[in-house]
């Protein structure tokens, strides 16, 4: 498969690093905010569902493209996707909890929110694990039915975002909708009717080149 251009891996691994640069540069300058375990846990939860539903997007935005060359981006996406929601569960685990299994486990249990994150944390983890050309490899086909799990791992982290105890829900309707068009584009008969449309547009336009 063609690999993307290199910008745009660069592109990547920059965004993926911008938020732990700026952390370590609120850390050395002494302006982190008093209420740590918040600050952290929401930063590193945004930006690991950002990644997260950026890498759910690549196939359909190729299927509306017609650019298999975006394809490679989908893993790196993805496994930043899976550090920084791992980072923002450890975060809360340590900062509200000190890493006290009993009382994590009691909070999973009292608070939906927490149930959803977790399972979906557990989700993701085998498919970033199971990511690299090697994994691929020695799981054949099995690996593609593995990697489905993100099709039930991104819901759950849309649910986990909207049962937070938040009043200003405005960005958790946004992703939802998102990931609800994500969904549609991947079925069968839209993404054939897309591709049918893609291939009238691309006759006219040889047509228009070629008139005679």
């Amino acid at each position: 498969m063609k690999r993307a251009p290199l910008w745009q891996y660069v592109l990547i691994h920059a965004l993926a690093g911008a938020p732990l640069a700026l952390t370590a540069y609120e850390y050395l300058t002494n302006t982190l905010p008093i209420v740590l375990d918040r600050h952290l846990v929401i930063r590193f939860g945004a930006v690991g569902l950002a990644f997260l539903i950026a890498s759910f997007s690549i196939t359909p935005i190729t299927i509306l493209s017609g650019r298999p060359d975006l394809i490679p981006l989908r893993r790196s996406m993805g496994v930043y996707g899976f550090c920084y929601i791992l980072l923002h569960f450890l975060c809360y685990a340590w900062f509200s909890n000190q890493f006290n299994l009993e009382l994590i486990v009691r909070d999973i249990g009292e608070r939906r929110a927490m149930s959803a994150g977790l399972l979906a944390l557990a989700l993701l983890a085998p498919l970033a694990l199971t990511s690299t050309n090697g994994w691929q490899r020695r799981l054949g086909r099995r690996w593609k039915k593995l990697h489905k799990l993100v099709y039930i791992a991104v819901p759950l982290s849309i649910l986990h975002y909207f049962w937070l105890e938040r009043d200003i829900k405005d960005w958790v309707y946004v992703y939802a909708g998102v990931v609800l068009i994500l969904f549609l584009v991947r079925l069968p008969q839209i993404k054939r009717e897309i591709a049918r449309l893609r291939q009238r547009r691309q006759s006219e336009l040889e047509d228009e080149k070629d008139p005679a």
